[in-house]
């Protein structure tokens, strides 16, 4: 009898903690994208990447970004240097809208859905990587740990999304609530990539700084550093465009 009713205790914790995770994922996605995120941002970034015998190169990038809660939030980057890159625009209005400019041929690609997994400009994250921010839409989260300091979180994608990680694990300091470390799977169940973050007050928001996103069968890393992190400057809807892309 006590097996019996030790069984259904378990049951009945066991969407307690379901349920937790998917609170906590609020949470987090209300420091990232929700209510308790920067209006907009505005940035300069140096992109590293790192090949696996150790060969650098060098990126600097000047972003805009736009916080829409409850919707998707928008993203332009633009590629200063070096002279190979330089004028290349990435424009981030939705999942299903993500436009590359590339000035060589003065032409605007749509990224489509196939494409989402292929490398960055070159480094270590995806296009999928650098779209917009939210995980609830398309996963469910449990809680496997937690800490005085932090808590583990694992997201499994819904059924029917289509989505590059079937799996991913977030460790998430109490203190913050952004993410310090992530690992990402891939639709077999292995581990594909790893980032890790370092986060820090701007202002009243914590924010991702420094992120560095390792692929762990390729045995490279790409880190992508932000500097120069301004806030709230009220930026103007008409730089998250094609035609802004465009612009010198």
């Amino acid at each position: 009898m006590r097996k019996i009713i030790s069984f259904f205790l378990i049951l009945a914790i066991v969407p307690l903690f379901a349920g937790d995770g998917n609170a906590i994922l609020k949470r987090i996605e209300e420091r990232l994208i929700g209510e308790k995120a920067p209006k907009d941002m505005h940035s300069f970034m140096v992109m590293t990447i790192v090949d696996s015998h150790g060969n650098r190169k060098l990126r600097e990038i000047e972003a805009w970004e736009k916080n829409n809660p409850e919707k998707d939030d928008w993203r332009v980057m633009k590629f200063r240097k070096p002279a190979d890159v330089r004028g290349v625009g990435f424009l981030v209005l939705s999942e299903d809208q993500m436009y590359l400019y590339l000035p060589e041929f003065h032409r605007i690609r749509r990224i489509a859905s196939h494409n989402k997994k292929e490398p960055f400009m070159g480094s270590d994250f995806s296009y999928e990587d650098m779209g917009t921010s939210g995980f609830s839409k398309y996963y469910d989260a449990k809680l496997i740990k937690e800490t005085e300091k932090e808590y583990v979180l694992e997201l499994k994608r819904k059924p029917g999304v289509k989505k590059p990680y079937s799996k991913i694990k977030l460790w998430v300091p109490r203190e913050s609530m952004i993410p310090s470390k992530m690992e990402l799977y891939d639709n077999s169940g292995e581990l594909t990539k790893v980032a890790i973050q370092t986060v820090k007050k701007v202002g009243k928001y914590w924010i991702p700084v420094k992120i560095k996103m390792s692929s762990v069968k390729k045995g490279t890393y790409t880190i992508l550093e932000m500097k120069d992190i301004e806030v709230d400057r009220g930026l103007s809807p008409r730089i998250f465009t094609k035609r802004f892309l465009k612009r010198r």
